[in-house]
């Protein structure tokens, strides 16, 4: 899978993206972008579910091009979200929608839900002028470069790949303490049960008491299911929220820490340009995210694109989709693990496929170790045009405490991309034991 190159433009101005760097140092090299496999971003330019397709143009009526008189999304698509989500989350009977808890749409990614739901914290704070913290695994996704903008500080608990990257309940009730007691400002724990970049589902028990550790400091929940839906067939995925709402119920109204969940379902359906999700908190939560800071920066936008969505949902042949790729991605995680441990002579403690998600996590060759000249993702670039993503998904200059000498592969492109993929590698000399073109 290529990227495409009217998708990497820009004009020459300043471009934040280390993988556009890495992509124009191998231009620059010689080698066409065409022939660059792309296995960094959880993207697939051209795998959009046909039938969600088809509904942007059959099925967005003329009224959908305009504003939207309600913060919360397009009707249509957050009715929809409201009926879906507490049986996909098999939420239990106690939280009432419009009550306990309420569902409203995402425009603009995830991403940009967090960095506001944080900034709503900051703005709730009632003691004294203190820094906020948040609290999330390492390695993890960018929540310290979400947070970070907004003068956040950054505690992370360790995963360890000798437990299959569950995290340790005592270590998330330790720094959640340390960061508790450095602050009197807002606290925030992440959880992302369906864990990106290792696909791990964490367990369940592990889940509850990682909650339990945040309403005893008194700390902020975000649930972050980006990928509830990507796991395998047979599979279940813990579902956090519902957790989540199990435990916080319990407490008196006053009592319970702000919390917000977010799902993608650009992701689900290979359609990362929309920016389309589901945001489930408590009303209040809502009310205050889309009701009061979302009017400072804008209307909602993409409106035919949450019209099609919600025509899509609506249809069995979105479940149909979807179970498609669930087993479409079991299949590949086998397929990768035999080309690991075969052309690449990786041993198998070396890489981890969890259950869910679309990513695998595999260590840099330990022969690479010693290299200071340049991350392995470039070195692999420049080597057999395959590029990889960043193991440790973090913002440049904030570093993690694991996970740099790891990198992650997406799973999403087919299985005769994937296996070209490991094959030029290993032509390269980039296996376990590494080979003669590596050039040590």
């Amino acid at each position: 899978m290529s990227v495409p190159e009217t998708m990497v433009g820009d004009g020459g101005l300043y471009n934040p993206y280390e993988d556009t760097e890495l992509l124009r140092e191998a231009t620059a090299a010689g080698r066409k972008v065409a022939d660059i496999i792309y296995l960094s971003l959880g993207e697939t330019w051209n795998g959009a579910a046909e039938g969600l397709v088809a509904a942007l143009g059959r099925d967005v009526p003329p009224h959908s091009h305009g504003y939207v008189l309600s913060p919360y999304g397009l009707p249509t698509l957050r009715r929809m979200l409201r009926s879906r989500i507490p049986a996909e989350h098999r939420l239990p009977p106690s939280a009432r929608l419009g009550e306990e808890c309420d569902v409203a749409v995402s425009h603009g990614g995830t991403r940009n839900a967090m960095f506001h739901f944080g900034r709503l914290m900051a703005q709730r704070s009632r003691g004294p002028i203190a820094r906020p913290a948040v609290v999330c695994s390492s390695p993890g996704w960018d929540y310290p470069g979400v947070f970070g903008a907004l003068g956040y500080d950054v505690h992370r608990f360790p995963l360890d790949p000798g437990t299959e990257y569950q995290p340790d309940p005592g270590d998330v009730a330790r720094t959640l303490r340390k960061a508790r007691a450095e602050t009197s400002g807002p606290l925030l724990l992440v959880v992302n049960a369906q864990h990106n970049p290792t696909g791990g589902n964490w367990a369940e028990d592990t889940v509850r008491a990682m909650v339990r550790a945040a309403r005893e400091v008194g700390s902020g929940v975000l649930v972050d299911d980006a990928y509830y839906a990507l796991h395998d067939p047979g599979v279940t995925p813990v579902s956090a929220l519902r957790i989540l709402l199990e435990e916080f119920g319990a407490l008196p109204a006053a009592r319970r820490p702000p919390w917000l969940a977010v799902r993608s379902l650009s992701k689900q359906f290979h359609c990362n340009g929309w920016g389309i999700g589901a945001l489930t908190g408590p009303p209040d939560v809502l009310e205050d995210l889309l009701g009061r800071l979302l009017p400072e920066y804008g209307f909602v936008s993409s409106v035919p694109l949450q019209a099609a969505m919600a025509a899509w949902l609506g249809s069995p042949e979105s479940d149909d989709y979807l179970a498609r790729q669930r087993g479409e991605y079991a299949l590949k995680r086998v397929h990768m693990a035999q080309h690991l441990t075969g052309e690449l002579g990786y041993p198998q403690d070396a890489f981890f496929i969890g259950p869910c998600g679309p990513y695998l996590l595999m260590r840099t060759p330990p022969w690479y170790g010693a290299r200071t000249d340049e991350p392995y993702r470039s070195f692999c670039l420049r080597r057999s045009g395959v590029l990889l993503g960043e193991g440790h998904m973090t913002t440049p200059g904030a570093l993690p405490v694991t996970g740099q000498d790891h990198v992650r592969l997406f799973l999403g492109p087919g299985t005769r991309t994937l296996t070209r993929a490991v094959q030029r590698m290993a032509a390269a000399g980039l296996t376990w034991q590494g080979g003669p073109a590596t050039g040590r």
